[in-house]
Formats: C-alpha cells, sequence, structure tokens
C-alpha cells in the first residue's frame, strides 16, 4: 500500500511540473512583463489543457503518464516517448485532438521502449541546465522557450523575437550539450 501511494504521488509531482512552471512563470511576468510576448491568461489556458490531456490519458491507460511526456504551448500539444505499439500511439494521438482547446498536435511518440527512469530524470536535468544556460545569455526571452529532451532530441517550443534570437537559443543549446537533433517548434512574435 506504501508503495502504491508514493508512486501516486511521484507521478503526481511530475504531472504537476507543467503547473509548476507556470506557477513561476506568473511570479517571473508580474517582474519582467516586457520580457514575455505571453498573456498570464494564456499560460493559464496551456495549464488547463494539460490538465485536462492529463486526466483523458489517464481515464484511458495511467500508464500513458509514465510512458509519455507532453508539453502545452498556446494549445499546440507536443507528445514524445516511446510506447510498444502502433496502436497505442494512435490512441494517444486520438484522445488528445478530442480534447477542446487543442490547436496543433506534434507526435514524436516513438515504437518502442519507453526508457528507464534514470535516463528520463538525465533528461530533465539535461533540460534544467539548458534552460538555465538560456536564462543567462543577453538577447535571449528565455521564458518565452520550453525544451524537453528525449531519447537525444532536443524539442524547442515557443516565441522568438526574431531569427537572430532564435539562431542564439540554438547556439546555447548545441554549446550547452552533445544532442543528435533540434526539432524546432517555434513562432515569431508578432510586431
Amino acid at each position: 500500500m506504501k508503495k502504491k501511494f508514493a508512486l501516486l504521488a511521484f507521478i503526481f509531482l511530475l504531472s504537476s511540473c507543467q503547473f509548476v512552471g507556470t506557477i513561476y512563470n506568473a511570479g517571473h511576468k508580474v517582474t519582467s512583463i516586457v520580457l514575455d510576448d505571453r498573456s498570464l491568461s494564456e499560460d493559464w489556458s496551456d495549464t488547463t489543457l494539460n490538465v485536462a490531456i492529463r486526466n483523458a490519458l489517464i481515464k484511458k491507460d495511467f500508464k500513458y503518464l509514465l510512458d509519455i511526456e507532453l508539453t502545452v504551448f498556446e494549445g499546440a500539444v507536443l507528445l514524445n516517448g516511446a510506447l510498444p505499439q502502433t496502436a497505442l500511439i494512435d490512441e494517444v494521438v486520438e484522445t488528445v485532438w478530442k480534447i477542446e482547446g487543442v490547436k496543433q498536435v506534434y507526435n514524436y511518440i516513438r515504437l518502442g521502449n519507453p526508457p528507464n527512469l534514470s535516463i528520463v530524470n538525465e533528461d530533465a536535468a539535461i533540460s534544467a541546465k539548458i534552460r538555465y544556460e538560456l536564462s543567462l545569455t543577453k538577447g535571449i526571452s528565455s521564458v518565452n522557450y520550453k525544451i524537453t529532451m528525449e531519447n537525444g532530441t532536443i524539442y524547442l517550443m515557443g516565441i522568438s523575437k526574431n531569427q537572430a534570437e532564435l539562431e542564439k537559443v540554438i547556439a546555447v543549446i548545441k554549446n550547452t550539450v552533445s544532442v543528435n537533433k533540434i526539432i524546432v517548434l517555434t513562432r515569431y512574435a508578432s510586431n
């Protein structure tokens, strides 16, 4: 019983990362609103959408929360991780598309065995290191980016001020860690 409770608590904490990040961003926005091109209501919408998607996936199979990483930005949903069958991948994607508010689904779920917890933790640590380096780099609004790493690939979502900022972000990523690939899912801020 204690093991099940501990597992549930751990999973809740993992799934709360998006919410905690948004709360942090909300506090950060109060002090640096000029840096971020998104409003608090947009952040809140993404958090609400993230929770709705997680709830829908839990109803299908609780294990999806362990095997799939989920990132939401402006209604676009990034799915990455691994599942052992194509039918399971299709079920996850279909479930996500059915959620009200989903505007785009980027399906990067690999066919295969999900990574073990130590690899997931290592990827999270690398993502955090990249976010830290971006926050120290002049000319980059680091709060405008979401970084996810899985299986040697960096997924970059967010808003770039312009092409020069995006190139600077990519250079910081490449100088911080060795990666197989960077998948850019950003847009440019409207003037």
